[in-house]
């Protein structure tokens, strides 16, 4: 009965119910497929099926949903095998989004599981990755938000909306030519600025703007965007967010407890890293499960804290740095991993 419950979850018009006869053709059909790869025996997946039913309803009905050509759609990969190998498939439910037609590079889905948060999350990412701002009062608002913000005074032309896209789980992006707003925001016309709510709330770029000098503009972008050694505390879901990122870039992790034992050779030896890799820390007194989710669970309470962690998130391996926690140490076990010297922890 359950492996029957999933099956008939989608077998409504509301969830496309796709083959690999058919996939491709959905592909081309819609500009904003998203497939939920499943498994009939998958308890995950059967909790988020009548989500996935509720979601593909509402989105159904919904005007800009239908412009934008959001579409939900369902594989049962133990039997659809070919279309689980393309793609990587090795755990249930996995969500890819195929944008543009394009069924050769999809994003996986990185939202909520519940239908009014499916709904939100798929409407604002199919969106244009950057939103202009026509006013000054909408320039003033912006200020009241949260997260960064990476501001284009300038039209929005493809090399900008490409970059945009590129990076949109990433950071906010806007652009204007609205006097008003520039002026509300304290910009020059044919800027690019992060506006942060950390470190340095206002940072400039400096480099030729346009499509011949993205490169980089991410870089410039990857660099300012995470701050450097931040404290993730229990609950912490902006926190978490910064380290469990979209891009996966490999985590430099410090564990430690209230006396912050090698925090400042941490934060040296991250700041030259920064950009290409993020760093955060962890106190056993505030927040045990990260300790236990990374296996240091012995070392909660422990003397020989601090211990530094790389997370290949990319390849979901971690290595665990032995020895004293100094400057040359961790810049050493920062060189040996990108250098693949370093021996992954037992999983």
């Amino acid at each position: 009965m359950l492996l029957i419950s999933v099956a008939c979850a989608f077998a409504s018009d509301n969830v496309q119910h796709l083959t690999a006869e058919s996939f491709d053709i959905a592909v081309q059909e819609h500009a904003f497929l998203v497939v939920e790869f499943f498994a009939p025996w998958c308890g995950h997946c059967r909790t988020l099926a009548p989500e996935w039913e509720e979601s593909a309803s509402i989105l159904k009905q919904n005007e800009i949903a239908s412009l934008y050509g959001i579409v939900l759609a369902a594989v049962d990969a133990t039997v659809e095998k070919s279309l689980a190998e393309k793609y990587q498939i090795s755990g249930f439910p996995t969500i890819k989004i195929f944008e543009g037609h394009n069924a050769l590079e999809p994003v996986n889905y990185e939202g909520p599981r519940q239908a009014a948060g499916i709904v939100e999350f798929l409407l604002k990412r199919a969106s244009p990755a950057s939103t202009e701002l026509t006013t000054e009062a909408e320039a003033e608002a912006l200020l009241e938000t949260n997260g960064v913000i990476v501001v284009y005074t300038g039209e929005a032309e493809d090399w900008w909306l490409d970059l945009a896209k590129s990076k949109r789980d990433a950071v906010q992006w806007r652009h204007t030519t609205n006097e008003g707003a520039m002026r509300a925001l304290g910009l020059l016309a044919g800027t690019i600025t992060m506006l942060k709510d950390f470190e340095e709330t206002t940072v400039v770029y400096k480099g030729e703007i346009g499509a011949s000098n993205s490169e980089k503009i991410i870089e410039f972008i990857d660099y300012h965007r995470s701050p450097v050694a931040v404290l993730i505390k229990q609950g912490d879901q902006v926190g978490l967010k910064i380290v469990f990122e979209a891009d996966k870039r490999p985590n430099l992790l410090l564990f430690t407890n209230n006396k912050d034992k090698g925090l400042a050779e941490f934060t040296a030896a991250a700041q030259e890293v920064r950009g290409k890799m993020v760093s955060a820390r962890f106190h056993d007194s505030d927040f045990g499960d990260a300790f236990e989710h990374f296996q240091l669970e012995k070392y909660i309470g422990e003397d020989t804290l601090g211990k530094v962690l790389i997370e290949d998130r990319k390849l979901e391996l971690n290595y665990l740095m032995e020895g004293d926690v100094n400057e040359v140490s961790i810049r050493d076990f920062i060189s040996d991993f990108q250098d693949g010297n370093l021996t992954p922890m037992p999983k």
